[in-house]
């Protein structure tokens, strides 16, 4: 697949942007904080319906504006699919599909992308909800319907903890009632995640161990699941609901929600040594390429769509010759590749193609 227009109003500081993309390679080049991330920020949204930014989606809109629209026209094989969204400040967000109203969660669908970025190396540093998001993401690119499950899980969640909170000083039958019912629902939908979660975790695993090697040498990866909700058996529902029961006492005393996918993580390591606390810095650098590098070579193979859009944000400063090397090789055959680089010199010879220039917002063709 690949992304053959890109329409931006009101997203981030683009009041009013629209890119032709053509196959191959492009890259967006200019100074820092003129807006080159943003566009593919769109891009990603497009695909997970988040950012790898920011949470919620009030940042996502222009200063002073009430909404921001991307509109999409993705190439899949002979056939163009025309997507969009519309976020609000007030109201829910709105969703297109070839001109007819759709689900937020049936966009995800249209647009497959893997996106390598300065902020991965936190998937291995930083905290557990970088690796929540990371897991996520890959979810949504091989089964996008989990979006729905997503997006239920969260309203759930929410109401959930409402409750909690109002149980801290009030409880009466009928509110402890509810939450039955609200437990019910979140170890539904908690069991979805989490299965989708470790499924696809294993399914990239060789691949990852596969390009660690390549990189770093011969030690071998492990992606270990770390539930909040381990129980004895392998009935991943079955846990969640014997948790939740057994911490109500505490989730009523703090008012939220302890148990559950949101709750969870997963240990990266190498050879036995937990990367998070033992990786060195290049150990760090190749496990967060070859944490992308494998999804997207799954994807490529998994995928009836074809080659996801590569996305190459702003990575060559970061990398040394060996992991550049690594990374140009593997990539530049993907049907589209998106590049964004500050210094058009950090950008190997051999990726080259059409060029933008990207200033305050205004995204000019050379």
């Amino acid at each position: 697949m690949w992304l053959t227009q890109l329409d931006a109003v009101g997203w981030r500081n683009h009041l009013s942007t629209q890119v032709a993309f053509t196959e191959g390679i492009t890259t967006l080049v200019g100074p820092n904080g003129q807006g080159k991330t943003n566009i593919v920020e769109a891009i990603r949204y497009l695909a997970t319906l988040g950012s790898h930014r920011v949470s919620g989606t009030t940042a996502l809109i222009g200063d002073t504006l009430d909404q921001a629209t991307l509109h999409a026209i993705v190439r899949h094989h002979e056939r163009s699919v025309d997507v969009g969204v519309t976020l609000k400040r007030k109201g829910a967000a709105e969703a297109v599909i070839n001109g007819s109203k759709a689900k937020m969660s049936a966009i995800p669908a249209w647009v497959s992308m893997v996106m390598f970025a300065p902020e991965d190396i936190a998937i291995i540093r930083g905290e557990p909800g970088v690796r929540r998001q990371f897991m996520d993401d890959l979810v949504m690119s091989g089964l996008p319907r989990m979006a729905g499950v997503y997006q239920d899980f969260e309203k759930v969640l929410r109401q959930r903890n409402t409750l909690l909170k109002g149980l801290r000083a009030v409880k009466t039958p009928s509110s402890l009632s509810t939450l039955d019912v609200w437990d019910e629902r979140l170890a539904d939908l908690g069991a979805e995640i989490v299965v989708a979660r470790n499924h696809y975790l294993s399914a990239i695993l060789a691949g990852v161990t596969e390009q660690y090697q390549h990189l770093a040498g011969g030690d071998t990866v492990s992606l270990q699941y770390v539930s909040s909700a381990p129980g004895a058996g392998d009935d991943v529902r079955e846990n969640l609901a014997v948790s939740m029961a057994a911490r109500r006492p505490d989730e009523i005393e703090r008012g939220m929600t302890l148990v559950g996918p949101h709750r969870d993580d997963v240990d990266i390591s190498i050879s036995g040594r937990l990367g998070r606390t033992h990786a060195s810095q290049g150990e760090t650098w190749s496990l967060a390429l070859s944490l992308r590098l494998a999804t997207a070579q799954w994807l490529r193979q998994e995928l009836s769509s074809g080659d996801p859009i590569i996305i190459l944000d702003d990575v060559f400063s970061e990398l040394d010759t060996t992991r550049r090397s690594h990374l140009v090789g593997l990539v530049k055959d993907y049907q589209q590749l998106i590049i964004t680089s500050a210094v058009e010199e950090d950008i190997p010879s051999s990726l080259s193609g059409a060029i933008f220039d990207v200033k305050e917002g205004v995204v000019s063709p050379r």
